[in-house]
């Protein structure tokens, strides 16, 4: 998971998905689920077209509910 989350970084030209402000502090970049379980989702679907980084506060304010893209 952390080599795709590095990936989804670098792609994301190190901003996150949610807030779309820039990772300053790499031990603050967590794996956000596009589509949640809580939503339909698969438990726990790690496949990388299902992941995007995310500030971990992003995420947990986030929950789980989808973005509309």
């Amino acid at each position: 998971m952390r080599k795709l989350l590095k990936r989804e970084v670098t792609e994301q030209n190190r901003i996150c998905a949610i807030c779309r402000r820039e990772f300053t502090d790499y031990n603050d970049v967590v794996p956000d689920h596009k589509d949640p379980k809580g939503m339909g989702g698969a438990w726990r679907d790690d496949h990388p077209d299902n992941i995007q980084a995310a500030h971990r506060w992003c995420n947990g304010e986030k929950g789980s509910t989808r973005m509309d893209d």
